[in-house]
């Protein structure tokens, strides 16, 4: 049976890497858009470069991240309520 879009909230999860490929601790990662509307919503990384946050309803919504040294990107997650949406986010160097 398959629920209807916007049934239940989703998850969107991930990582920051540096160009090396380790983990970025401490960076912001937060939504900058999205199919509806949604409070500020944002994390920080943990040791491991990891974040997860829940999102209201089904969609593509644009996650931006903030790394300690000022690097800034952002990427688009599919968000479906069966299944997180991963990114990751490579950040710094040059």
């Amino acid at each position: 049976m398959t629920k209807p879009p916007g049934s239940s909230r989703c998850l969107i999860t991930g990582a920051v890497l540096d160009t090396a490929g380790k983990p970025v601790q401490g960076a912001t990662v937060h939504l900058v858009d999205g199919p509806a509307p949604f409070p500020d919503i944002a994390a920080l990384t943990g040791s491991d470069g990891g974040f997860s946050f829940s999102v209201p309803v089904e969609g593509v919504y644009t996650v931006g991240c903030r790394a300690p040294d000022d690097t800034v990107s952002q990427v688009s997650a599919q968000a479906t309520a069966g299944e997180p949406a991963r990114v990751e986010f490579h950040v710094g160097g040059t």
